[in-house]
């Protein structure tokens, strides 16, 4: 009776642990049955049975050189018997250490697949798998450009209302030109920020009321079809936080690779002139705040692959002095951090001279991307600014990755899922620039609208 190609097998991990047992007493038992005796090697065909043991006393007493030839069959029955055993005692044994132990795992791994769980040991993301050549020790993850991107533009204010007016538009990543439009969420309310939530083309957006009468935001998740298109506008599972995000910050809002945490940064909308910095973990629907004094203004938020990793640039949550670009540092924060004051749970990663224009999270947070300033002694005039990667833990420099000419006072990133590609966007010119983190290439692509806050 023939049976199908494909039989599904459960097996429980009782049964995986019985099996195990099982094999390696299989593979003890024949260890142990391997000896001298039980090995014989194969006489060749035709050869007679040798005709000199009887003589074996009288030639033992000539000693001759010519006996060496005549001791072969004891070292026969001496050495190579037992060698042969030996080798094959040993081939058991790898065959238990290696080839069981990784046909198990395999069976393990398919039984957990079928239970739709974890194995109960995961292999921990090492440092050294981050980033690619020219990061020492790193190496970046790969995956294809975005063929899109999602902007924030901003309108021609038509009302009164204490909120600049602007609207969302889908971008070619390719011709820099409007694909679609995406309407406003609901009457008064205006989009302030956009973020990329996980790999499969979804974004998160935050809308804050037109009128400042409402101190609060609102998120709205959609996806872009193949061609663009958005679709499946809807309030996201954590509808509103308090607080107003503002596009005049750059990277305001940001996302984990794995789509299940956003950070996001709105104002208090007192005269005092304070923030707060937030994560929502969408599986558990939980906000986690950290308040901000002036003169800290943090932008260019951005989250580790998991989202237990925060970094932002700013000026320090000191609550004296005032803002200076050239104290503006990359900073870092654990989103399991208790809730309080961000001065005292933040982790200064680097300074520079000028001061840090923008910083970005490689995936696994173990490498900050920043650009730094550099400034005309004569006149303080930003020119050139450096991207450099530094390792996050200790702020040492691993490399130059690309020297981006134009003259921006903060230009904002948007890194894709993969954090092998980002966006460098001015904010105040017809051009977006698209660079691979991984083979340094930067590509500028002009841009039909201007847009002051990108996601892809």
């Amino acid at each position: 009776m023939s049976m199908p190609d494909e039989v599904p097998v459960t097996i429980t991990e009782q049964q995986l642990g019985e099996l195990e047992q099982r094999l390696r007493e299989a593979f003890a038992a024949a260890a142990q049955s391997v000896t001298p005796t039980a090995i014989s090697l194969p006489r060749l065909a035709g050869r007679p049975e040798p005709s000199w043991r009887p003589w074996l006393p009288w030639v033992r007493s000539r000693r001759r050189p010519w006996d060496r030839r005549l001791r072969l069959p004891r070292l026969y029955e001496q050495v190579l018997i037992p060698l042969a055993a030996a080798a094959a005692v040993t081939v058991v044994a790898i065959a238990m250490t290696v080839v069981v132990p990784k046909a198990l795992s395999a069976a393990r791994g398919s039984h957990h697949a079928q239970m739709g769980s974890a194995p109960p040991h995961p292999a921990p993301v090492a440092h050294a798998s981050e980033l690619a050549a020219g990061y020492p020790g790193h190496r970046l993850p790969s995956g294809p450009t975005p063929p899109y991107f999602v902007g924030i533009r901003q309108l021609p204010a038509a009302t009164t209302s204490t909120v600049s007016a602007t609207a969302l538009a889908v971008y070619s990543s390719a011709s820099g030109r409007v694909v679609a439009n995406l309407g406003q969420p609901s009457q008064g309310r205006y989009y302030q920020a956009v973020t990329a939530l996980g790999g499969d083309q979804t974004f998160v957006a935050a809308a804050v009321p037109a009128r400042g009468t409402d101190c609060r935001t609102w998120f709205y998740r959609f996806s872009l079809s193949s061609r663009g298109q958005p679709t499946g506008l809807a309030p996201l599972s954590v509808p509103h936080v308090i607080g107003e995000i503002g596009f005049n910050n750059n990277n305001a809002l940001a996302a984990s690779g794995d789509g299940n945490v956003i950070a996001y940064l709105a104002s208090t909308c007192t005269q005092n002139p304070s923030s707060h910095v937030g994560v929502i973990h969408l599986d558990t629907r939980k906000v986690r705040t950290w308040s901000t004094l002036w003169p800290a203004v943090p932008r260019t938020l951005s989250l580790s692959a998991n989202g237990t990793l925060l970094s932002f640039v700013g000026n320090p949550s000191s609550g004296t002095g005032g803002v200076w670009p050239a104290e503006d540092a990359v900073w870092t924060l654990r989103t399991d951090a208790a809730p309080g004051p961000v001065a005292s749970r933040y982790q200064k990663v680097l300074h520079a001279p000028g001061g840090v224009q923008s910083a970005m999270l490689s995936p696994t947070g173990a490498i900050t991307f920043a650009m730094t300033a550099r400034t005309n002694r004569r006149n303080s005039a930003v020119s050139n600014p450096h991207l450099d990667a530094y390792d996050t833990a200790t702020g040492k420099p691993l490399g130059l990755v690309k020297v981006v000419r134009y003259a921006s006072q903060n230009p904002g990133f948007s890194p894709d899922a993969s954090g092998q590609h980002v966006l460098v966007y001015p904010g105040n010119m017809h051009f977006i620039q698209e660079l691979n983190l991984t083979t340094r290439r930067l590509t500028t692509v002009t841009v039909s609208a201007i847009p002051v806050a990108v996601a892809w």
